[in-house]
């Protein structure tokens, strides 16, 4: 009897508290997006929950909130969050993610329920965009026009192509059958480099929401080229001639 009180018993419930220990972790774990110390792995995890063939990480970046020297409030600013973009053939996977304690990742909770894909195609359209990863409305002008901040990131499956140009702007409603109007008064046009395999970036610019004020609407749109090394066009997006 002594032997199982003095020996036996302390041992036997030091393993219940470790498994007991183990339980606790594992569900904190979960309760927390069951996060990865490696972004390829939850990038994989997520192409595979979207039905979605797990690609290469290409490019990445963090999305930075400051202006100036000034941190902007947003809904990003909480968080330790990056872009990453995978690749697999000519499909690229844009990835929202969120570091935490500085080695763990997981998905970003604005981003958890979206999933962005571009399938592109050489013979029908080698290019693609996005530009509404992080927005941000602001004052930006004297007449008190609204703007957002964008991280405009360019896709292109076309190996000739070696720069990229865009130009950036929200068109309202009735702007979208006939925008070159709008492009010629408000279109923004940052400079762009490639960040990987495909895969162009630019700085973040402010572009004018001109139905902020008014009961209208509308939504970004990107026009973008690509280049060749001896600078003839190679392929274009228009937006506004090819939506699905």
């Amino acid at each position: 009897m002594k032997h199982f009180r003095y020996y036996i018993l302390p041992r036997l419930l030091l393993v219940l508290s470790m498994i007991a220990t183990l339980f606790c972790l594992f569900f904190l774990w979960l309760s927390m997006d069951a996060p990865l110390p490696s972004a390829a792995a939850i990038c994989a995890r997520m192409d595979k929950e979207n039905y979605g063939s797990p690609g290469k990480i290409v490019a990445s970046a963090p999305i930075d909130m400051t202006e100036e020297r000034i941190t902007l409030k947003t809904t990003y600013t909480s968080h330790d969050s990056w872009w990453f973009v995978s690749r697999s053939g000519d499909r690229f996977q844009l990835h929202l993610l969120e570091r935490i304690g500085g080695f763990l990742w997981r998905p970003l909770d604005l981003a958890t329920n979206n999933y962005y894909a571009f399938p592109l195609s050489l013979q029908d359209q080698p290019i693609g965009c996005t530009g509404d990863i992080v927005e941000l409305v602001t004052t930006i002008d004297p007449l008190s026009l609204e703007g957002c901040k964008v991280i405009p990131i360019l896709f292109c499956a076309d190996p000739s192509v070696v720069r990229m140009e865009a130009q950036l702007l929200y068109l309202t409603s009735d702007e979208w059958d006939d925008p070159q109007a709008a492009m010629d008064s408000r279109a923004v046009s940052p400079e762009f480099t490639k960040a990987g395999d495909g895969v162009w970036v630019g700085p973040s610019p402010y572009v004018v929401i001109p139905w902020a004020s008014t009961r209208s609407s509308g939504r970004l749109a990107v026009f973008c080229q690509g280049y060749d090394a001896d600078g003839n066009l190679v392929c274009s997006y228009d937006p506004t001639k090819n939506q699905e």
